[in-house]
């Protein structure tokens, strides 16, 4: 409806549907039944909801919470539930103005940089704990990987996190320590920079995507990233939403 979904689970909820939910949709799929959603935070409604969310999940954890600007280098991502918005994720492109993880961290991402590693940065990640899926985190972070890396042409992602949840990110999605425990100012709370080299994603996902009996071999997300005709559409809609966007052929497009 608004010509910025990425990923729509329609087959999934029209399979069995009785009129009387169809009626009750009131003609938006988004809100049926089992509805499960991925679409890029384009419009003020949808960029609000997900600051929103940004700053609930951060007022729980007491963490200060960031301030946000105008930057043509992030794009944000959010996954909705039964109608309900339940996940957000961003992702910063490397520029000129470089990533907010560069006020802690310069030092090491210029190691990344002088390598010859494109870099961006996953930030502004918020979930609903209470209604969120494994599928759903899932399938935030591999929009967000398709659109930086397969759209976009970056190879290398790094990441700001509370050090409690190191464990976390390593085990999930393979991220590892890159730099030292510092203060954050921005939300007043420990930081650790964390970083993953796409390759090493899309070898995970070849691997683990779309195998019914993966989530016993891996205790990653990986199981729970889409499978490969899946991804092949949502590849094809990003790309369709990047020529909107740019208003011309985008770049980095890659074949796996």
């Amino acid at each position: 409806m608004t010509g910025l979904t990425v990923f729509d689970d329609i087959a999934l909820r029209l399979r069995n549907l009785t009129t009387e939910q169809l009626d009750a949709s009131k003609g938006d799929p988004g809100a049926l039944p089992g509805a499960f959603k991925i679409r890029l935070a384009k419009s003020r409604g949808f960029q609000k909801g997900a600051g929103t969310l940004v700053e609930r999940r951060y007022a729980d954890r007491g963490y200060q919470i960031p301030g946000q600007s105008e930057d043509p280098n992030l794009f944000t991502f959010v996954a909705y539930d039964e109608g309900k918005l339940v996940g957000t994720v961003s992702i910063r492109l490397d520029s000129e103005n470089g990533l907010s993880a560069d006020s802690l961290y310069r030092g090491e991402i210029d190691d990344l940089r002088n390598a010859g590693c494109k870099v961006c940065e996953f930030t502004r990640l918020a979930v609903d704990v209470k209604a969120v899926s494994k599928p759903v985190l899932a399938g935030l972070f591999h929009t967000a990987y398709l659109y930086a890396s397969e759209v976009r042409g970056f190879n290398f992602a790094v990441i700001e996190v509370n050090p409690r949840h190191v464990a976390f990110y390593s085990k999930a999605l393979g991220f590892e320590p890159i730099g030292p425990e510092r203060m954050n100012t921005r939300v007043q709370a420990p930081a650790v920079l964390l970083c993953v080299p796409f390759e090493n994603i899309a070898g995970a996902l070849r691997k683990y995507a779309g195998d019914p009996e993966a989530p016993a071999k891996s205790r990653s997300l990986f199981p729970y990233g889409f499978p490969q005709d899946e991804e092949s559409g949502i590849l094809k809609r990003l790309l369709e939403l990047e020529v909107v966007r740019a208003g011309a052929k985008p770049s980095g497009q890659r074949t796996r």
